[in-house]
C-alpha cells in the first residue's frame, strides 16, 4: 500500500510541476489570459486520459502505471479548482460572455476529445 501511495505521489509531483510550468510558459505567451492555460491543460488531460485508456484496450497496463499516470500525473495536471475559481472571477468582473464561453469550451472540448478517442476503441 505504501508503495502505491508513493507511485501516486510521484505522479502527482510531476503533474503539479508540469501544470505550473505550463502556466508560466503560457503567461509569457498570452499575458492577462491565465484561463487559457487552465483550458489547455484540462483539454490536454482529457486527450491523455483517453489515449491511455485506448492503449489499455490493446496492452496490459499495470495498476501502478495507471495510478502514476492517471491518478497522480493527470490528477494534478488538470485542475477543476482553478477552473472554478477562474470562472467565478470572470463572473465577478461581469465578463459573462467570457465566463460562459470558458465553461462551454472546457466541458465540450474535453468531452469531445474523449468521445472521439473512445470511438476509435470501438472500431
Amino acid at each position: 500500500m505504501i508503495s502505491l501511495l508513493l507511485v501516486v505521489g510521484i505522479g502527482g509531483a510531476i503533474g503539479a510541476i508540469a501544470r505550473y510550468m505550463s502556466g508560466v510558459w503560457l503567461s509569457t505567451t498570452m499575458p492577462n489570459k491565465p484561463y487559457v492555460a487552465t483550458l489547455i491543460v484540462n483539454v490536454l488531460g482529457s486527450l491523455l486520459i483517453g489515449l491511455f485508456y485506448l492503449i489499455s484496450d490493446y496492452f496490459e497496463i499495470k495498476d501502478s502505471l495507471r495510478l502514476l499516470f492517471v491518478v497522480g500525473f493527470l490528477g494534478s495536471l488538470t485542475t477543476f479548482s482553478t477552473f472554478s475559481y477562474e470562472f467565478i472571477s470572470m463572473i465577478n468582473q461581469k465578463n459573462y460572455l467570457l465566463a460562459i464561453t470558458y465553461i462551454l469550451l472546457n466541458i465540450s472540448l474535453s468531452g469531445i476529445i474523449i468521445y472521439i478517442i473512445l470511438k476509435f476503441t470501438k472500431n
